[in-house]
């Protein structure tokens, strides 16, 4: 292969598109920081890579897994050509790349823990355990119904909160508050694809929440959750922990009603790529928006 064909293989195999999942939720955290008077550009580099890294080692070894697992589910309609499946990448090469990333997100951290303290070590812990152990063996989170819940935390308060410790070094229900619907958000996605996937993680001992509970009743867990991530906004301005402006979020309730809509034909797998379309969007979409709230709050204070 020439060295682009190579870069493309593994942008493809590192899910290059999907590491915005974690980008946005660091951005903003650390507006959220900045809005507050305390911010460090280096401190917010540095965190950012490790955090981008983490999720990208996770990805690796989590299609590791499910390939070696057998568990492919519907794999060919998840918005990415999977070099592994493909033969274009061997299973030792993804263990290299996801030790490799491993490798740089635990550099960001040691840096962190020296100019920060303690508490980012808590954050470094719990974040290399769910990155490890979300699909790894012998506690395979995902296989136990715990995979989506940990992609709330993981995606919500652990990056957002932790973001906003890293450069304010203090405490602060608002970047908590607001962590809540991005961490939904994010593990709608992971909902959506487990439920159309009910079938190959039924015969792979995958226990994920359709799993456990069926599919229908699943959309409704979906549903619910995203009418409790629209309700924290709001009462996070009433308690006015939370800015006016990030009221905006509303404006993307189409798009949560278009997730639940079309989880609900999960009997039909065409279904499967708009259902999870809808989903990554609002996933991302809620985090710009709410990062551009905390950007007019600040421009319009000065």
């Amino acid at each position: 292969m020439s060295f682009k064909e190579t870069l493309i293989v593994w942008f493809k195999a590192a899910r290059a598109p999907f590491l915005v999942v974690s980008l946005l939720p660091s951005i903003l955290g650390g507006l959220i920081a900045w809005q507050h008077g305390m911010f460090d550009w280096t401190l917010f580099i540095v965190a950012t890579i490790g955090i981008v890294m983490a999720h990208g080692a996770a990805d690796f070894i989590d299609d590791y897994y499910d390939y070696i697992n057998g568990n492919l589910g519907n794999k060919e309609q998840q918005f990415h050509d999977s070099p592994l499946i493909d033969g274009k990448v061997t299973t030792r090469q993804v263990l290299i790349a996801a030790g490799l990333s491993l490798a740089i997100a635990v550099g960001a951290g040691i840096y962190l823990l020296i100019e920060v303290g303690l508490p980012v070590l808590y954050l470094m812990a719990a974040g290399a355990f769910i990155v490890f152990f979300y699909t790894a063996p012998p506690v395979r989170l995902n296989y136990r119904g715990l995979g989506e819940s940990a992609l709330f935390f993981a995606f919500g308060p652990m990056i957002v909160f932790g973001m906003y410790y890293v450069l304010t070094a203090q405490f602060s229900w608002e970047p908590l508050l607001i962590s809540v619907p991005v961490g939904i958000f994010t593990m709608n996605v992971g909902i959506v694809s487990n439920i159309f996937d009910h079938d190959d993680d039924v015969k792979s001992g995958k226990r994920c929440i359709p799993v456990r509970f069926g599919q229908p009743r699943t959309v409704q867990i979906l549903l619910w959750g995203n009418i409790l991530a629209y309700a924290a906004v709001p009462a996070g301005v009433l308690l006015d922990v939370l800015t006016w402006w990030s009221l905006l979020l509303l404006l993307t309730l189409p798009l949560a009603v278009a997730v639940v809509s079309l989880s609900r034909r999960f009997t039909d797998t065409r279904f499967y790529t708009p259902a999870m379309t809808k989903a990554i969007a609002l996933s991302s979409i809620g985090s710009i928006v709410l990062s551009l709230a905390y950007l007019l709050d600040f421009f319009i204070k000065l």
